[in-house]
C-alpha cells in the first residue's frame, strides 16, 4: 500500500510540474554592430536577419556576431526560410526572390527572382511567407495579399479599415489552414482562409500603434507593436495572454528558435531574447 501511495504522489507531482503556468521572461539584449534589422528567419538552425538600411542579409552566431553576408539587395524586408532556401521580399525593387547556397557565386548564394511581374505587379513587397509549396506576399502599397497554393494564385484585399481590407500590410504568415496578416496601420492582425475569405481579427482592442511583425506558433500569436515599444501575445481566439516591454524598442519582427523568443529592435540594432519560465508563486 505504501509503495502504491508513493507512486501516486510522484505521478501527481509530475502532473503539477507539467501544468504549472509559464510566461516569457526577459533574458538578455545583444547589440548588433552596424545592423538595423527588419526581418528574421530560421534557416535550418541558422539565424538570418534582413538589414534593409544596408541592403543585405546577415547570418548571426549565438553571440550576435555576423558570420555571413548577402549583399546587393534592395531594401529587404520581412523574410522567411526553410532548410534550403531564404525567401526575400525586396521593398526597393518590387521583387520577391529565393536564395540558395551556390559556391560558384561570389557571396556563396544564388538569387532567383520568382515574382517580378510574371503573375502580377508588386508595389513595395513587405513580407513573404513560404509553407510547403505555398507562397504568400504582403504587397504593401497595393494593400493586398497575394497567395499561391503551388498551382493557382489569388489576390485579396484593398485599402480600407473594414474586415478584409488593409492599411499597409507589413507581415504575413501561412499556417496549416490559415493566412495571418499584420495589418500595420489598422493596428490589428487579420486571419483568412486559403481562399482569401476573412475569418476573424485580433488585437484591435489593444490600442496598438503599427503592428509591424507577427509570428504564429501552435497555440499563440506574437505581434510587435512598433510605436508602443512592446510585444503582445494572444491565443488563437484573440485573448491577450502577455505583454512584453523589457528591452523592446521599435521592434519589427520576432520568432521562436531553440525554445527562446528572439525579438529584433530596428533603430537601436538589437536582438532581444526571452525565455519561457514557470511563473513564480
Amino acid at each position: 500500500m505504501m509503495k502504491y501511495i508513493t507512486i501516486l504522489l510522484t505521478a501527481c507531482l509530475l502532473v503539477a510540474c507539467e501544468t504549472k503556468p509559464k510566461e516569457w521572461t526577459y533574458l538578455k539584449t545583444i547589440k548588433l554592430e552596424g545592423v538595423n534589422p527588419i526581418g528574421i528567419a530560421d534557416k535550418g538552425g541558422e539565424l538570418w536577419l534582413s538589414d534593409g538600411d544596408h541592403n543585405r542579409l546577415v547570418q548571426l552566431n549565438d553571440e550576435g556576431e555576423i558570420i555571413r553576408t548577402i549583399d546587393s539587395l534592395d531594401r529587404p524586408m520581412h523574410i522567411d526560410a526553410d532548410e534550403r532556401y531564404l525567401f526575400v521580399a525586396e521593398y526597393g525593387n518590387d521583387r520577391v526572390s529565393n536564395l540558395y547556397e551556390d559556391i560558384s557565386q561570389k557571396n556563396g548564394f544564388k538569387q532567383t527572382p520568382f515574382w517580378v511581374g510574371i503573375k502580377d505587379s508588386l508595389d513595395a513587397p513587405a513580407s513573404v511567407s513560404f509553407y510547403d509549396a505555398e507562397l504568400a506576399i504582403a504587397d504593401f502599397y497595393n494593400n493586398r495579399i497575394l497567395y499561391d497554393d503551388g498551382v493557382d494564385w489569388i489576390s485579396f484585399g484593398k485599402e480600407g479599415n473594414a474586415k478584409g481590407e488593409f492599411y499597409y500590410p507589413t507581415d504575413v504568415q501561412i499556417t496549416d489552414s490559415l493566412i495571418w496578416v499584420a495589418d500595420a496601420y489598422n493596428n490589428r492582425i487579420q486571419i483568412f482562409d486559403k481562399k482569401g475569405n476573412f475569418k476573424k481579427q485580433i488585437g484591435q482592442g489593444q490600442k496598438m500603434n503599427a503592428a509591424t511583425g507577427l509570428f504564429v506558433d501552435k497555440t499563440e500569436v506574437f505581434v510587435t507593436d512598433f510605436e508602443n515599444n512592446r510585444v503582445l501575445i494572444f491565443d488563437y481566439d484573440g485573448m491577450l495572454k502577455q505583454e512584453l516591454k523589457e528591452g523592446i524598442a521599435k521592434a519589427t519582427d520576432l520568432l521562436i528558435k531553440d525554445n527562446m523568443l528572439h525579438i529584433i529592435n530596428y533603430r537601436s540594432g538589437e536582438l532581444v531574447l526571452y525565455d519561457l519560465q514557470s511563473i513564480k508563486e
